[in-house]
């Protein structure tokens, strides 16, 4: 894994840097290991209790820490090594997984137990996930950057076809217990490669002790995106777009059920999800173009609400599969080119509080759609919890690319308005 061959590095330029490999590994890792275990975490519910509503809560659970937690933990990313952030998330994310194996695997798991895990699960990946994001402009030059986003895509999207697709096999023939047991095994690789990463940044004692600060540096980060109308019009579309459009976890198993399967065709609904989002980024990680990049926010934008109409008026398990591989192709782009947009722009300095505020909108909106969705599914089902949700972003992309010069700017260059000649906020200096 610390060499590779010349015309990959040609066809994928962010692969040079030996610390984005590992990055890019240790990502792979915990993501596959993370979906195995969501999962079989759902469908552990939903055969517990018969209900999405259960499932809704646990999803919740798992999300709700990036409100919370996230912006404090991108701040701290901002003072400390990023590296050690994330390794002490690592540490934790296995001991939850690890802690649900053992109950399920000795029998006496119940839905209280994985609800507090999942919370366990949630506050590793929200305190450490901020530090990750912004490790990423750390190793590879700039001109690289949408390539190394798009790759980080796949790791984060894709695992969504491997994660379930062993952990689905384990599912059906050997139960949840031995998928937990899995995740925990793929989390120590992942682990293993974080801790190989040679990238060390010293903390930044001079802005004072972290404890102390660490409010005003939260209130920088939001006021830093308040200023830049720029990051902030992305932001906003990042959260209509999650909570409209990825929020349907909690919906999956009665779904599958809905269409006629098990937990088969639940693992094979995840999966699909997984197969479109790896067909998505990989594309997107051969953009050379800027104006591409615009070309592919639009298409996606609109593709993410089609999708869950598609999703929501499966009737089959095929089709069913169909809307979900659709459904992760244009959702992993819109958010892979979202995140690139942003990441392009965003001082250093704020990077790790920025991208904090972007997971905190993404999957804090998730947490609360999933909450809902899941309570709403049990009284008048998934269809119109589908369709909806996908008509409505649709309407709501199309106002805010009218209602933006921003916005609008990017859909047909592929890049934001230069901003040369705009001072420094006072954000970007505390």
């Amino acid at each position: 894994m610390t060499t590779v061959s010349a015309s990959v590095i040609r066809r994928f330029p962010a692969f040079a840097s030996p610390d984005f490999r590992r990055l890019f590994f240790n990502a792979f890792f915990t993501s596959a290991a993370r979906w195995a275990l969501m999962l079989a975490r759902g469908w552990l519910v939903f055969e517990l209790t018969e209900s999405s509503f259960a499932v809704g809560v646990v999803t919740f659970a798992s999300m709700v820490q990036f409100i919370v937690v996230g912006p404090i933990a991108g701040a701290v990313a901002d003072r400390l090594d990023r590296r050690q952030i994330a390794l002490a998330g690592g540490v934790l994310l296995f001991l939850s997984s690890a802690a649900l194996a053992a109950l399920t695997l000795g029998g006496v798991a119940e839905v209280w137990h994985v609800v507090v895990l999942a919370a366990v699960d949630g506050i590793a990946v929200a305190s450490s996930q901020p530090a990750i994001q912004s490790l990423v402009p750390n190793v590879v030059p700039r001109e690289h950057l949408l390539n190394a986003v798009s790759l980080s895509g796949i790791t984060r999207h894709g695992s969504r076809l491997i994660g379930p697709l062993f952990g689905g096999v384990l599912l059906a023939t050997l139960g949840a217990g031995s998928v937990f047991l899995l995740s925990a095994i793929g989390l120590v690789f992942a682990t293993a490669m974080l801790w190989r990463v040679e990238l060390r940044l010293a903390p930044n004692a001079d802005r004072g002790p972290v404890a102390r600060n660490v409010l005003a540096d939260v209130a920088a980060g939001f006021g830093h995106v308040r200023h830049d109308g720029r990051i902030a019009v992305v932001l906003l579309c990042v959260a209509f777009h999650c909570g409209f459009t990825m929020a349907f976890d909690s919906l999956l198993p009665q779904l599958a059920t809905n269409v006629g399967g098990g937990s088969r065709t639940f693992s094979a609904i995840v999966m699909g999800v997984g197969a479109g989002a790896i067909v998505g980024t990989i594309s997107l990680s051969m953009v050379r173009q800027q104006v591409v990049q615009g070309y592919a926010l639009a298409l996606t934008g609109i593709g993410s609400g089609i999708a869950m109409v598609v999703l929501g008026f499966a009737a089959t398990p095929v089709a069913a599969v169909v809307g979900a591989v659709l459904a992760g192709g244009t959702q992993a782009t819109y958010m892979a080119v979202s995140l690139t947009l942003i990441q392009q722009i965003v001082p250093d300095a704020l990077r790790g509080r920025v991208m904090s505020i972007y997971m905190m909108l993404a999957a804090g909106h998730m947490a609360m759609m999933n909450f809902g969705f899941g309570w709403a599914a049990d009284r008048i089902g998934v269809r119109p919890l589908m369709v909806v949700p996908g008509l409505l972003w649709i309407a709501v992309f199309v106002i805010a690319a009218l209602s933006f010069t921003e916005l609008r700017h990017v859909l047909r260059r592929g890049v934001f308005v230069p901003r040369l000649t705009r001072a420094a906020t006072p954000e970007a200096a505390s």
